[in-house]
């Protein structure tokens, strides 16, 4: 990817999709193609094709093992780490807020 201009925010966090698949492999080391479009509540190739969107962006890592694909998030790249940090902290804050409002 070198010499590629990374795409914007916009369009990486412009579908819910996306987004699912974020936030699940935000929680998860990592998980094959199958089992993200199942936990996401997706189609097998909606899933692929937002994978693959993704990995070209450089925020998801592919790794086949014969036919089976897997992907993870690619902690070596800024962009994906402050997006599991956004992900985690907004979720987290997200299932604090309502103990503390009753305290």
């Amino acid at each position: 990817m070198a010499g590629e201009k990374s795409p914007p925010l916009y369009k990486i966090l412009s579908s819910s999709g996306r987004i699912r698949i974020l936030t699940l492999l935000s929680e998860v080391e990592q998980l094959h193609l199958t089992e993200i479009a199942k936990r996401t509540d997706q189609s097998y190739s909606a899933t692929e094709r937002h994978l693959d969107d993704l990995s070209k962006a450089g925020i998801v890592e592919e790794r086949d093992y014969g036919r089976v694909r897997v992907f993870k998030l690619n902690l070596t790249n800024d962009r994906a780490k402050l997006l599991q940090e956004l992900i985690v902290k907004w979720n987290y804050n997200q299932e604090v807020s309502p103990v503390q409002a009753q305290a």
